[in-house]
């Protein structure tokens, strides 16, 4: 948060709603912080990501815990279905953050669009995460740590920068966490790269979007002005 707030960089926490209810404190210190929550469904299960039941235990969970509605959603893994994004329309999200628009964590999600649009028929805005160049490399930290800051830099030069640009990062890309050890052999390989560089990747990402004349904000304002911009359903 301390290097966050130099920048003058909001975080946008996508939570899950069982942290919420598991971890009272450590999200009130982040709160108290100014950090701008949305919901992760309600227990992270990649086979149910978007299940009514999902949403709706996680909504409780969020509104007990922080007094408010969430506006934004997070599928697990990105595993946003067509009954999903129905679901949150119905249940008043201004949001959804799901779309990985690359051809990781599924191929299939190359067909959707790298920029933000709206859900038809739900209206619902979708804000995906950002990818950079011809391969459509997601702009997040676990992928600069396992390719290397270089070929960021260089993807995201001015002019070939999304906008707006959706900036993607978890804990253990900036810590080294106990869960690392229950990893497969080939995800343990995958973030043993760079492993305790994330702070100094972090650092550099937000002084290169900067430099590149990038304002910082959080997801419910980017969504808020994309909801005026884009067409109506």
């Amino acid at each position: 948060m301390d290097l966050l707030d130099e920048f003058g960089a909001p975080l946008s926490a996508f939570v899950v709603g069982r942290a919420l209810e598991e971890q009272p404190a450590a999200i009130q210190r982040l709160a108290d912080r100014g950090v701008e929550f949305h919901l992760h469904s309600y227990t992270h299960n990649l086979q149910d990501p978007d299940s009514a039941d999902e949403i709706d235990q996680g909504m409780r969970a969020f509104e007990q815990r922080l007094g408010q509605r969430p506006l934004g959603y997070r599928a697990p893994e990105g595993r946003i279905s067509d009954d999903g994004l129905q679901r949150l329309s119905q249940r008043g999200f201004l949001f959804d953050s799901s779309v990985f628009p690359s051809a990781w964590p599924n191929p299939r999600y190359l067909r959707y669009p790298r920029t933000a649009y709206r859900v038809r028929p739900s209206g619902l805005v979708e804000v995906p995460i950002a990818t950079a160049g011809p391969l459509r490399l997601l702009v997040t930290l676990s992928f600069m740590k396992l390719l290397g800051f270089p070929l960021y830099r260089l993807l995201l030069r001015p002019g070939l920068a999304p906008n707006p640009l959706v900036f993607d990062m978890h804990l253990h890309d900036l810590f080294v966490l106990p869960a690392y050890d229950q990893l497969p052999t080939f995800l343990k390989v995958a973030y043993a790269r760079n492993r305790t560089r994330g702070f100094a990747f972090l650092r550099a990402t937000l002084v290169m979007l900067e430099q590149r004349g990038y304002g910082f904000t959080g997801m419910t304002d980017a969504a808020r002005i994309l909801d005026a911009q884009l067409p109506a359903a």
